[in-house]
């Protein structure tokens, strides 16, 4: 999984300013640029007119007159590009805009990247605080352990996650407050790592992350406002109009709440809710309570999160076959009798599934699991969706379509990067490696793709993963090796992956993801015809306007403020 800056970018400041200070207008036309309707009844227009924060009408700009009285009008450039506002299906916002606020270790690959990292920070907490953050990968430090930390932290506890969320790195201060010893068992679901002694080695994979986790002091509010905010403004800078927040613990749900209850909540949020083996059944209830709980105007809980695995590039990836050159195969996180069992409750309540699968038998399981909780309960039109797909079987690319799964895809993944060629090709064989991130084939067996960043793992930046969606190259390197062409998708996949799909994974699709007249004015201006450039030059193109609600919550400086008719 390539991991993108951990930080966010510059951009996000001046996004956070804007956020606070665009006027909101009753009437808006846009005109002077193509329009990208992505509604197959109306492909293109000329303008558009938003009217209280409604599209009133997509047409020709002779069409706009009845609009223009009063009316803030944007004049476009020729070049730009008018389109519905992009829809991230699975972004962990809330949480990882918090952990941005804490100790970044991207790109450290040494002792003395990590002393850069920590010491500063260290300075100014409080003798004993807690020392922790993330962003490390499994690709540039090789050789995460206890002892490296302590050299540095001395006897304060800390704790780092990885950039993916699926291991965890603690000093020997913080595996003893956590009581993890040599005689600690592993959890279901997870991995202590060990030396040759069978002591704890500070590596904790999966479920074992929890061990430490769970005794860790709650963020500050104060932090994850902050965070959110900045996060927010990053969003909506890229074009972002809503995500669906997978994976949330109580602190996620209460930042949402008073960021809405605030009317700083610009983004819509549909949340999951994790539910893992030790909890079962009890989760589906757990899950309604907190629905009922914290539903607001721009935050809603609709389904739960089931872990079905973990990641290839540390071998916890449930896989049909074993890794290259050894026995196992990887584990699931919960037994086929215990997810189906979940699932089935889940869907009976109302809940959506949203499921975690990287390996091949993760897929299968979580399509099983979806099928049966179809079966059980004949219910339809429940859109479950499978998030990474990192490795599917071809014997089940052809399941979606028929159980309305969801391919929810991050397709920034899908190029030949270290992830792949260092951690992923050599452990699975040539032969499964042409079915990495299998795109196109699931396209071909008529699947429904959402697009996804799956933030702060990689960059939320839409542009950047559909760029690489249609050409499956490094974007550093367009001369480059391609990763399996087969999978390549067409730019129109990408966009309605961002669109028109993931507005129907979010059951929103009645409201968003096309610009059709009475659907919410969620829409972003492009300085760029994304149609009309090569592919390898996607993610050059900037969004200079978004709006959400017809609210212009972000404008680059170099757009003109609309002008009064």
């Amino acid at each position: 999984m390539p991991a993108k800056p951990w930080k966010f970018g510059l951009i996000a400041s001046a996004a956070a300013v804007l956020l606070t200070s665009t006027a909101y207008a009753d009437t808006i036309v846009l005109r002077g640029a193509r329009v990208l309707t992505m509604d197959d009844a109306r492909p293109e227009a000329e303008a558009i007119a938003l009217v209280d924060g409604k599209i009133a009408a997509v047409g020709s700009t002779a069409d706009m007159e009845p609009y223009l009285k009063d009316a803030a009008v944007y004049e476009l450039p020729s070049t730009a590009l008018v389109m519905p506002a992009f829809q991230d299906a699975h972004n962990h916002l809330v949480w990882s805009s918090a952990q941005a606020e804490d100790i970044s270790l991207a790109d450290v690959s040494d002792e003395a990247g990590l002393r850069a990292a920590i010491e500063p920070v260290m300075a100014t907490l409080p003798e004993g605080a807690w020392l922790r953050g993330g962003g490390w990968s499994v690709a540039v430090y090789k050789d995460p352990s206890a002892s490296v930390l302590d050299k540095i932290t001395g006897d304060r506890p800390a704790y780092f996650d990885d950039v993916d969320g699926h291991s965890g790195w603690a000093n020997s201060a913080a595996l003893k407050a956590a009581g993890i010893t040599a005689e600690t068992k592993d959890p279901e679901g997870g991995r202590i790592e060990r030396d040759a002694n069978g002591n704890p080695t500070g590596m904790l994979r999966e479920k074992a992350m929890a061990l430490v986790q769970d005794i860790m002091p709650e963020y500050p509010e104060s932090q994850v406002d902050t965070g959110l905010e900045k996060a927010q403004a990053e969003a909506v800078s890229y074009g972002i109009s809503a995500i669906i927040d997978p994976g949330l613990e109580d602190w996620m749900i209460k930042g949402y709440q008073r960021a809405d209850a605030a009317g700083k909540l610009k983004l819509r949020v549909k949340a999951a809710i994790p539910i893992d083996a030790a909890e079962g059944v009890a989760g589906v209830q757990r899950t309604l309570d907190l629905q009922k709980q914290y539903a607001s105007p721009h935050f809603q809980i609709d389904s739960v999160k089931l872990f079905v695995d973990g990641v290839i590039e540390t071998g916890t990836a449930a896989l049909l076959e074993a890794y290259v050159g050894s026995n196992s195969a990887g584990d699931l996180l919960f037994t086929p009798e215990q997810i189906n069992e979940v699932a089935t409750a889940a869907d009976k309540a109302g809940l959506q599934l949203h499921f975690h699968a990287i390996g091949d038998r993760a897929v299968r399981v979580a399509l099983d699991a979806s099928e049966a909780a179809q079966k059980a309960n004949g219910t339809t039109d429940r859109r479950p969706q499978i998030t990474h797909l990192e490795l599917v079987d071809p014997a089940d690319v052809g399941r979606f379509a028929p159980l309305g799964v969801t391919a929810t895809i991050q397709a920034l993944w899908a190029y030949p990067e270290t992830y792949i060629v260092d951690l992923t090709e050599p452990v699975l064989g040539p032969e499964r490696s042409e079915w990495l991130y299998p795109f196109g084939a699931l396209k071909k067996a008529g699947a429904r793709i959402a697009g996804a960043s799956d933030w702060s793992v990689s960059s939320m930046n839409p542009l950047e993963a559909i760029q690489i969606g249609v050409t499956r190259q490094d974007p550093e390197d367009p001369k480059g090796r391609v990763l399996t062409p087969e999978h390549r998708l067409e730019l129109d996949d990408m966009l309605r992956a961002y669109t028109v799909n993931a507005a129907y994974s979010a059951f929103d699709e009645a409201n968003s993801g096309t610009l059709t007249a009475g659907k919410r004015a969620d829409v972003i201006v492009l300085d760029k015809d994304l149609t009309k450039i090569p592919p390898t030059e996607i993610d050059s193109a900037k969004v200079m306007l978004t709006l959400i609600d017809g609210e212009a919550v972000y404008r680059e400086e170099r757009l003109p403020a609309p002008a009064k008719q």
